[in-house]
């Protein structure tokens, strides 16, 4: 069962709640960039739109439109009940409702997305508890089916949804932090297959699924926590991968995000570094491997993160969730692999993970963390100038 290696130990937290006013003596709440710095365009802005009550110590957060009304909904998996808090929006970057929903034993991480080819949008939860994945079909109206189990590896934790064999139907891919491996579960009939190991680096943290050879076919690559490296398993189309590759990371990553930040059509990668507080970005090749990391600051212990345009210049951008300074770093992108200095936005009291979506109609993509201490959802809506 995983152990939560990744916490620090002695008075971490106090150190983070230190750096984080520190931080804050240095911004305004608003994650202006300190004076000072240079800012290659308007600043990236955000505000506290809501706070809402969710279950027991979340872990993780996913968005999708669960309930057919056209807006963005959120569901966290708590760590604490082993069930799933799924928070339907306003429309106003707010929260309407949040309704409880059965998950599994010690719910980690989960994914949204359509499993079985219905139009609904369906949730599925990894347990580290039983080391499973579970599945909740939707409805679309917002009500779930009871979970279904299927085995996963030792230790899950991480979790996506992507076609691997071309049938036009979603498999399931983990990453195992205690089996250091990757499992493979292909969709076959109305379940999953009996999962297959691929060993990647040591405490395989998080999971991504990208293009990053540019042969059509989707690859995996995973954070490794103590190697401190990502993996990248290349994809053959039919289900299968090729043993790993490796690539230098950050030191203690915890979370990956994949798109391309330089513009040359090559899938590009970025970790959030737990131990080195940054944010490190590998930028491709398009054959797989990636040059040596720029590590960028960061809050206090990273550990999620979101690689999109938050502000509609085409550039990707950076949001990481500090899960010991409790907010969240943003950094916007130049178009050319680099990035500016990095913004705080206060969120929550262990601000673990994060999901970037559009909560307000706006256009603009908003934030939202989970906060395992604070056992809340804190949605930071967007209010950059176009």
């Amino acid at each position: 069962m995983i152990q939560h290696r990744w916490s620090r130990a002695g008075d971490g937290r106090l150190l983070g709640l230190a750096a984080a006013a520190a931080l804050c003596a240095a911004c305004t709440t608003d994650g202006v960039p300190a004076p000072g710095e240079e800012s290659k365009g308007p600043p990236l802005l955000f505000d506290i739109s809501a706070t809402t009550p969710v279950g027991d110590n979340p872990r993780a957060i996913a968005a999708a439109d669960l309930n057919g009304d056209g807006v963005p909904d959120l569901v966290t998996p708590n760590l604490g009940p082993g069930n799933a808090s799924v928070l339907f929006g306003d429309g106003r970057a707010g929260v309407r409702q949040v309704v409880e929903i059965a998950a599994g034993p010690a719910a980690l991480r989960n994914v949204t997305a359509d499993l079985n080819n219905d139009g609904n949008q369906d949730v599925a939860t990894i347990n580290v508890s039983d080391e499973t994945v579970t599945v909740l079909h939707g409805d679309g109206l917002g009500g779930f089916s009871e979970p279904v189990a299927y085995e996963a590896g030792d230790g899950p934790s991480g979790v996506i949804a992507v076609d691997l064999n071309g049938d036009d139907v979603l498999d399931l891919a983990t990453a195992n932090y205690d089996g250091d491996d990757v499992s493979i579960m292909l969709a076959e009939g109305s379940g999953y297959a009996a999962p297959v190991h691929v060993a990647v680096g040591d405490g395989a943290a998080d999971i991504v699924a990208a293009d990053v050879n540019g042969d059509g076919q989707i690859d995996l690559v995973t954070g490794n926590h103590h190697s401190d490296d990502v993996s990248v398993l290349l994809g053959d189309g039919a289900g299968g991968v090729a043993p790993a590759i490796s690539s230098a990371a950050g030191d203690g990553p915890h979370g990956i995000a994949a798109g391309d930040f330089d513009g040359d059509g090559h899938v590009d990668l970025a970790t959030p570094d737990y131990e080195g507080d940054t944010t490190s970005v590998l930028l491709g090749s398009g054959d797989g491997t990636f040059a040596a990391p720029a590590k960028l600051p960061a809050g206090d212990g990273p550990t999620g993160l979101v690689a999109v345009d938050l502000d509609g210049d085409g550039s990707i951008d950076l949001a990481t969730a500090n899960f010991e300074s409790d907010d969240v770093s943003v950094l916007r992108g130049n178009g050319d692999g680099t990035f500016g200095e990095p913004a705080y936005v206060p969120a929550g009291d262990g601000a673990v993970k994060i999901v970037a979506v559009d909560l307000d109609g706006d256009g603009l993509l908003d934030l939202a963390t989970a906060n395992s201490h604070d056992d809340n959802v804190t949605v930071l809506r967007n209010t950059t100038s176009q």
